[in-house]
């Protein structure tokens, strides 16, 4: 049967924003919080003379603000905007009729207020969960707007991305706008990367460009993290028998301030993936499969079977127990962190 698609709440917001339809009461909720805040900004940018920004936008912390003190914010008249935004963060009564340090006659009280609060004034709550059987969340469903701010689908996060290239002057053509998406990991179930890291991740792939092109080695390069990159290239110099390079590489890492723990979790992480990997491959799994056991980037999984192939599972196995003894070593006091990284490389 035919399932009409359901729009998003940041689309949805988008329109009644253009129409003119912004109810005083709004609930702002979901993992993409960054979404939360590009609305909040967004009804600011459109409502609030900047000139009286100090007095008709208020941000009360959801942690410690009073609800009589929301109603008070709420009440009070703009000054010289076309209306008041007060926008509550985090606030505690979205996820419970029991919150610490509020009681349920103070909850119910806000509650009702919401059917005949300020025109003049946009009352925005927010949290990255609620209840939705909460009186607060109830009371916003029937007298206000809610908008679920989740995940944006593949045409969305393109859209997002595209849209950030443009603005800084930058070209990233479809392949490398692929690569970016999948290095990032957006779409894992298991994830926590959201929209922030997403942004910031654009600003180091457009930081790195050189030119106005971005290549695979640009996002190869930002995206991965300086420390995986570090240490996949370290995998490349002991995986060709370059002990030279994977030394250069350690030193480096060392030397720019990297904790030797840090890097012991990332050689960690490394290995351990690449026996799963080669694991898997032996047992004919695809790709797919694999990206669907062991989650996280499947650019990453793609990424980590040309090192694999080059390992016997039994020598995976020996590098791992090598690492984890020279993690041991390091917290017993057997040996120094650098000096026990070198002998590590040397028996690789």
């Amino acid at each position: 049967m035919y399932k009409k698609a359901v729009k998003h709440s940041f689309k949805v917001f988008s329109e009644n924003l253009r129409s003119d339809k912004i109810g005083k009461a709004l609930l702002f909720y979901g993992t993409e919080q960054y979404l939360v805040k590009w609305a909040v900004e967004t009804l600011v940018k459109k409502y609030v003379n900047p000139a009286a920004a100090s007095m008709d936008y208020q941000v009360l912390d959801g942690e410690s603000v009073t609800c009589s003190q929301i109603v008070e914010a709420s009440e009070t008249f703009s000054m010289f905007s076309e209306r008041r935004v007060v926008w509550v963060k985090d606030f505690r009564p979205l996820n419970s009729d029991t919150a610490r340090g509020y009681t349920k006659d103070e909850i119910k009280k806000l509650s009702e207020y919401l059917a005949e609060s300020n025109d003049g004034t946009i009352l925005i709550f927010s949290a990255e969960e609620i209840k939705t059987s909460a009186a607060v969340p109830t009371a916003l469903k029937k007298h206000g707007q809610c908008y679920d701010f989740d995940k944006i689908d593949r045409a969305e996060l393109t859209s997002f991305a595209r849209k950030r290239f443009r603005s800084a002057g930058i070209e990233i053509g479809a392949s490398a706008l692929s690569l970016l998406i999948e290095a990032t990991g957006y779409f894992n179930k298991e994830s926590d990367y959201r929209l922030f890291h997403f942004a910031n991740d654009i600003q180091k792939v457009i930081a790195h460009c050189d030119g106005n092109v971005v290549t695979r080695q640009d996002i190869e390069a930002a995206v991965c993290g300086d420390m995986e990159t570090f240490v996949f290239d370290m995998l490349d110099g002991i995986s060709s028998g370059q002990k030279d390079k994977a030394y250069r590489i350690l030193y480096n890492m060392l030397h720019s301030g990297s904790d030797v723990f840090s890097v012991i979790g990332a050689i960690v992480s490394q290995f351990e993936m690449m026996l799963s990997v080669k694991q898997m491959r032996e047992d004919s799994l695809d790709l797919k499969e694999m990206h669907k056991r062991l989650g996280g980037s499947e650019y990453r999984i793609k990424k980590m079977l040309p090192y694999a192939n080059k390992f016997s599972v039994d020598k995976l196995k020996k590098v791992l127990s090598s690492i984890y003894e020279v993690d041991r070593q390091i917290k017993t006091g057997l040996l120094d962190g650098q000096t026990a990284l070198e002998i590590f490389i040397a028996g690789v």
